[in-house]
């Protein structure tokens, strides 16, 4: 994340900015930065006289500046942090905004906004880049950005990665990175107790625990958004209870679904409402068949028609195959991503 690696190092070295403005939609950078302040501005003897922290929808800008005013008492300096501060009301943002234009030097002012709607005034903003002040914004992080951001995460803590981890963590606990960082924290500890530096997928798979049971619909949606990751694992996971996930079943809804993209061809619809309307499909179905036709040029969907029909003729026993149906179903959503 940009400039977040900064901010950390020169926390880490003790040179401090007299206020942080740390704003936007991904908390966890935003918790991280406050967390490494909170822990090294003072000194634990200091913290009792020295730190104060208030909440937006409580406190008033007057006690927040009073604290800020306040000279240190036995410390280099003091802390105030002021969380949840876009509940203030704009009257108090606007007393805020002016305290920015002259902060005291001997305090470090951490004015915290989880929310990318609401932020310091203008003119706090301005004031803020004139006095030396960090203005943070923590944007959101796409799914993309994510997978490229975890090997960096995982080097910074001393640690090496295979490189299907990201891939493989992002798939199966999502886009939450403070769920992503307290799971891998977890591995880390277990790494550091037995002496390892590296994690590997397998270790990752038996960590991470994955129980779920999934079904031809999240595999089908996984290979209209071309997710080959995880149209992979979904039909790994599926082969391996053929009592629950008959391959005549799966193949039966994948042959529906190519046809469905095949229809939105041909009907030369392009949108998910006048497909759900045209073809009688459900939203989550025209989704599907709209992710397939944006995804798949016509000659594939037709390939990959012809795909799923020999293989329905390999499990009926129509046709020889020397392959377990476990196999043909695996080389199948192979093929139809390839």
């Amino acid at each position: 994340m940009n400039g977040y690696g900064a901010i950390l190092n020169s926390i880490k070295q003790k040179q401090f900015a007299p206020v942080y403005y740390l704003h936007g939609s991904e908390g966890y950078f935003i918790d991280q930065i406050v967390t490494a302040i909170d822990e090294g501005a003072l000194a634990p003897h200091e913290t009792s006289f020295n730190r104060e922290v208030f909440y937006g929808a409580d406190a008033k800008a007057q006690q927040v500046l009073g604290a800020c005013r306040s000279f240190p008492m036995m410390a280099e300096r003091r802390l105030v942090i002021l969380k949840e501060a876009q509940r203030m009301g704009k009257p108090e943002q606007d007393k805020l905004a002016s305290y920015l234009k002259q902060p005291v030097p001997t305090t470090v002012l951490v004015l915290v906004y989880k929310d990318a709607r609401k932020g310091l005034p203008k003119a706090g903003v301005t004031a803020l880049s004139k006095t030396s002040g960090v203005d943070f914004h923590a944007k959101k992080l796409y799914e993309r950005d994510i997978r490229n951001w975890l090997p960096s995460y995982i080097s910074s803590q001393g640690f090496e990665a295979d490189p299907a981890v990201a891939d493989i963590l992002v798939t199966n606990l999502g886009t939450n990175i403070g769920h992503l960082a307290n799971e891998l924290e977890k591995m880390f500890l277990y790494l550091k107790a037995t002496d390892q530096k590296r994690l590997t997928k397998e270790y990752v798979y038996e960590q991470i625990d994955i129980d779920k049971e999934f079904n031809v619909f999240e595999l089908i949606n996984a290979l209209g958004l071309r997710q080959a990751n995880k149209a992979h694992l979904i039909i790994d996971k599926m082969t391996q209870n053929a009592k629950l996930n008959p391959g005549v079943m799966i193949v039966g809804g994948l042959f529906r679904y190519f046809h469905q993209v095949a229809l939105v061809y041909s009907s030369k619809l392009n949108d998910a409402n006048s497909i759900r309307q045209q073809l009688k499909l459900n939203y989550f179905q025209a989704t599907d068949a709209l992710n397939g036709r944006r995804n798949y040029p016509l000659a594939a969907v037709y390939r990959n028609i012809g795909y799923i029909q020999d293989t329905d003729l390999m499990l009926k026993g129509q046709k020889p195959t020397l392959m377990a149906e476990r196999h043909l179903l695996k080389t199948l959503v192979w093929r139809l991503l390839n």
